[in-house]
């Protein structure tokens, strides 16, 4: 997947997977943080060209 994106254009730091149950609250909050601060951290992807 990562070699896809790549190819695309996107960072694959930006992909992540998480195997989370649905009782496992505690888990996904913690999985979205480090998700939110690693992409704040790449800043804006200067791969992709937006076309308007």
């Amino acid at each position: 997947m990562k070699g896809l994106l790549e190819f695309m254009g996107i960072e694959p730091e930006r992909y992540q997977t998480a195997w989370i149950s649905g009782s496992e609250g505690n888990k996904f909050q913690e999985v979205m943080h480090k998700l939110v601060d690693d992409v704040t951290t790449l800043g804006p992807n200067r791969k992709l060209r937006y076309v308007k």
